[in-house]
């Protein structure tokens, strides 16, 4: 969603970051708009999926993103800021210091299909089938367009679940299919939280998506991450041969799965350190210094001082609701209609009147 961090004064130009799902519809219906805004704010993009390269447009300030999801080459107007919405996670998430994890293997994740979550149900039969019997929580909230498109979603996840596993084997392998009625973020972060902290492995099967704030969550609450080798997004930023194993195939899922139990080792000390990377905690002391030199690049004097900076994971991918240009015309809050750019234009006009 367009998201507001400063306001414009006198002297000084405001800043606004919009979503990469925004931009185009923006520079394609709303120009004129935009290049209006950009005599009284500093334009931000802010990445949330995988493009891999391309080239951003002039009128563009800074870009938060990641070069695992985008790059661009350096056109002399647009700053690169390493940084993205899965660096502000809500403090929610953090390190609890529980040594002793109850389960061996964490799913958090929707039943769509590029999640392969069916695959992962089966390489835990499989570890059973060995000998392995992993203790296993999988959360799998029904998301509120799977009625709307149900050929992107295993709707069957549950079927799958009782077909692979005896009602004793559900004792150790435990499956929380959340009601759609609990709305997109399921339950509350801190259960989510205290799940991972609780957790050895973190499993993720995606082949491409954006930052996947699930495994930052994870990597905050002391998990180490199983997930696809070639993975293309933001996904794969902070993991290493310390804290994650990769499978090359969704037929060897089993093999990653038991190789990271067996290789777990808690340690404070690691967890610890995403704290800074991560967290919201620490949003004023990552953002300044990028936009300092914002400021300085224009000759104009960066105060330091920002709004609206809690909740950035979810108002920089526009799935924060609380502002007044939302409303029922879509799942998110991002403006791609004329009505939700009218209203944004109006609350920024009555913020500065």
């Amino acid at each position: 969603m367009a998201h507001i961090f400063k306001n414009p004064t006198k002297e000084n130009k405001g800043i606004i970051v919009f979503t990469h799902k925004e931009w185009p519809w923006l520079l394609n219906k709303a120009l004129p708009v935009i290049e209006q805004l950009k005599t009284q704010y500093y334009l931000g993009w802010n990445q949330g999926t995988y493009f891999g390269q391309i080239n951003l447009p002039n009128i563009i300030d800074f870009a938060l993103t990641s070069p695992n999801m985008m790059s661009f080459p350096d056109n002399g107007k647009t700053l690169n800021i390493p940084l993205c919405d899965r660096n502000f996670l809500l403090s929610d998430f953090k390190n609890l210091n529980i040594q002793e994890k109850y389960f061996d293997v964490i799913a958090v994740s929707r039943a769509t299909k590029i999640k392969y979550m069916p695959d992962f149900l089966k390489s835990i039969r499989k570890c059973y089938d060995k000998g392995n019997k992993l203790q296993t929580l999988i959360v799998v909230p029904i998301s509120e367009n799977e009625k709307l498109t149900p050929e992107k979603y295993d709707r069957d996840i549950v079927k799958t679940y009782k077909d692979l596993f005896t009602p004793e084997e559900r004792k150790t392998v435990t499956l929380l299919r959340l009601s759609e009625e609990l709305g997109y973020l399921g339950i509350s972060p801190q259960t989510i939280n205290w799940f991972y902290n609780n957790s050895k492995v973190l499993y993720i099967g995606s082949k491409s998506e954006g930052t996947c704030r699930v495994v930052h969550e994870a990597l905050l609450g002391g998990c180490h991450i199983v997930y696809y080798k070639d993975h293309k997004g933001g996904l794969v930023d902070y993991l290493d041969e310390d804290n994650s194993v990769y499978y090359n195939n969704h037929d060897n899922i089993d093999i990653a799965l038991s190789k990271a139990v067996k290789k777990y080792k808690y340690s404070k000390e690691k967890t610890d350190k995403f704290d800074f990377i991560l967290s919201e905690n620490h949003t004023k002391e990552k953002l300044s210094p990028y936009f300092k030199k914002l400021y300085e690049q224009n000759n104009q004097i960066y105060d330091g001082e920002l709004i609206n900076i809690n909740n950035l994971s979810l108002r920089l991918p526009a799935h924060y609701d609380d502002v007044s240009w939302a409303d029922n015309s879509q799942a998110t809050t991002d403006i791609l209609t004329i009505e939700r750019l009218t209203n944004f234009i109006n609350y920024l006009n009555e913020q500065n009147s």
